[in-house]
């Protein structure tokens, strides 16, 4: 699990609007420390949404090139807390001039972009057929608890 979330580059986020209305986008992130960061412009639907309703759902899913199947991609979907970050963080854009290219990192930090740190509550881990884990943050670690589940079964 830790290596799909320190290799890819984009989420999906899944947030809703005033309206609670769904909309879903992706955004280029970090992580560090079980915490996931997202640098988003205020253009973007979701940066409203973010601040009207910070309980969100994010999904890291294996690059489809990447993948046994189609079926079988690896995949993490989180239940996340999003906070702007109010002030300069010069770690995390150092992480993300690492993953991203400092070259556009200094592009967007003088445009209208902010960061959001996602605090994850829970959420699931797939990692491949009948590979599932429940995951649980348990004194600031990552806990996988295997999902007890039935085979798939033919019509």
């Amino acid at each position: 699990m830790d290596n799909l979330m320190k290799n890819q580059k984009t989420l999906m986020i899944s947030s809703n609007d005033k309206d609670n209305n769904l909309n879903i986008s992706c955004a280029a992130y970090v992580y560090k420390k079980n915490k996931i960061y997202i640098y988003i412009s205020k253009i973007a639907k979701h940066y409203d949404n973010l601040l009207i309703n910070p309980k969100i759902s994010v999904m890291i899913i294996e690059d489809e090139k990447d993948a046994k199947t189609v079926f079988d991609r690896k995949r993490i979907s989180l239940k996340c807390i999003a906070n702007k970050i109010e002030h300069e963080s010069k770690d995390i854009f150092k992480l993300f001039d690492e993953s991203h290219g400092a070259k556009m990192m200094k592009i967007l930090k003088t445009m209208d972009f902010d960061i959001f740190e996602l605090e994850i509550l829970n959420g699931r881990f797939i990692a491949g057929f009948s590979k599932v884990f429940d995951i649980y943050i348990k004194e600031n670690e990552f806990v996988l608890k295997a999902v007890n589940y039935q085979q798939h079964t033919k019509k």
